[in-house]
């Protein structure tokens, strides 16, 4: 944790430089750092990385660090407004996708989550997590048959994804399969032994 507060607080410095180095009457071009969305801002700073938005509306990367910042801090209002921002500005950024999806799914938003978890899996079919998520949105809105059919493609995919296992056997709870049920979370538990 530590870690990425220290790097959190490089990244404030560096963009405090490039700033002051773009706003002199020299022409220099400096370059804004790459910035990963897992980077740590300080919840003061927020404003600062919000001002600098304001005159790079397109930076991504920003756009994405920020709104995974404000997910951390369940601002999910601020967290959606830069991942639309994102995904506006790349429609195939992945990361963004799932993580918009994510938000969506912790505000209990799960339509919406099922239409970014459904993007992403445009772009990505095989990932297990995201098609594990899906699947909780739709039992959640208690469509079960999809949730269902979700998980137990995944288990043709991997027999042992663990998660696919779990929530199969809430699927079969709810179902009212109860021997199912107690199965799969049995099969569940030697997983994560």
């Amino acid at each position: 944790m530590g870690k990425k507060l220290f790097s959190g607080a490089l990244v404030c410095l560096a963009l405090l430089l490039s700033f002051s180095a773009c706003n002199n009457d020299e022409k220099k071009v400096v370059e804004t750092p790459k910035l990963e969305a897992a980077d740590v801002f300080p919840a003061d700073s927020f404003a600062f990385y919000e001002n600098v938005l304001a005159k790079d509306s397109l930076n991504t990367q920003l756009h994405l660090a920020l709104a995974t910042n404000y997910y951390a801090e369940k601002q999910f209002d601020k967290a959606i407004e830069h991942l639309t921002k994102v995904c506006s500005l790349e429609k195939e950024n992945l990361e963004a996708i799932i993580i918009l999806g994510n938000v969506f799914y912790d505000a209990t938003q799960y339509e919406n989550a099922i239409v970014y978890y459904e993007k992403a899996l445009v772009l990505d079919a095989k990932d297990l997590n995201v098609r594990c998520d899906l699947a909780t949105c739709y039992l959640n809105i208690k469509k079960t048959d999809k949730a269902f059919a979700l998980l137990k493609k995944n288990l043709e995919m991997d027999s042992k994804h663990a998660q696919s296992h779990h929530n199969l056997s809430v699927v079969y709870k709810e179902m009212g399969k109860t021997k199912e049920s107690d199965e799969e979370m049995k099969i569940f538990n030697s997983l994560n032994k």
